[in-house]
């Protein structure tokens, strides 16, 4: 009788809170209710960073966690149509996105492995996102919209975007480091170009061109090969960054963060 009654009184006890954590969680809907705070990636066992990398990288993330841009297009830029917001029937769109809520749902390839490449069906629809919302309809007669372009000009769907294959991200930590190491090396010979001379650039057996100063300090960029516009601007005798961006087609993009950042806005 003794023991009945202690469990009846523990029972009784602890009811109020696990009907207050309940109520808490009622109407909760979130894929990852646990994130990392800053510096713990650096001070949890390695296997338990990578779990919880995995946990994320197939979630399926839901509004309560900011999924949705209703107001804005996949490249940041607001609507050009903002009476139409990207809301109910019109929050996902194949073609011009959102059109996933997890990374897993492109990058599950092979065999269902979370963070590789994807099938034919998850292939990407670059540059598609600049439009509100896809259609395709030249009907629709307000640029960039859903059926033309910001020329006004209707588009088909050959036109409209360029079709990709989904990227595959395994090693992508090691890709990144790389480049890395790759841009410390061009920007090395850089700093050792005096004015009226060229050097050849050159990083772990792989050659960019030359890169030239003029008599007054001023840089010529226009035998460097293989970096993108990005990487080659310059400014008086400030010289070119010499970036290598391994990420997209082509090589627009600096690191995984950003190419998340931009996945997410898609």
């Amino acid at each position: 009788m003794r023991i009945t009654r202690l469990c009846l009184g523990a029972a009784l006890a602890i009811a109020p809170s696990l009907n207050g954590q309940t109520a808490a969680l009622i109407g909760k809907e979130v894929a990852a209710p646990k994130h990392l705070a800053a510096g713990d990636a650096g001070r949890l066992p390695v296997t338990e960073v990578l779990q919880h990398g995995r946990t994320l990288f197939t979630a399926n993330w839901t509004d309560q966690e900011g999924v949705g841009r209703p107001l804005t297009k996949g490249t940041g830029k607001p609507l050009s149509d903002p009476a139409s917001p990207l809301t109910g029937m019109r929050s996902f769109n194949r073609l011009s996105g959102p059109d996933a809520n997890s990374c897993a749902g492109c990058h599950d390839g092979p065999f269902g492995i979370a963070g590789g490449s994807g099938d034919f069906v998850g292939n990407v629809f670059v540059l598609g996102q600049r439009f509100d919302f896809a259609t395709l309809d030249d009907q629709d007669l307000i640029p960039a919209r859903g059926g033309r372009n910001e020329s006004g000009q209707a588009v088909t769907l050959q036109q409209f975007s360029n079709f990709r294959a989904t990227t595959g991200m395994f090693g992508s930590g090691y890709l990144e480091m790389l480049a890395r190491q790759m841009t410390a090396d061009l920007r090395a010979i850089r700093d050792q170009i005096a004015p009226g001379q060229s050097a050849a650039l050159r990083s772990k057996g792989v050659y960019f061109g030359e890169l030239s100063r003029r008599a007054d300090g001023t840089w010529d960029v226009s035998k460097v090969e293989g970096l993108g516009a990005l990487s080659l601007g310059t400014s008086g005798q400030d010289g070119p960054s010499l970036i290598i961006r391994p990420w997209h087609q082509a090589g627009a993009v600096v690191s995984l963060r950003e190419f998340t950042n931009n996945a997410y806005n898609h």
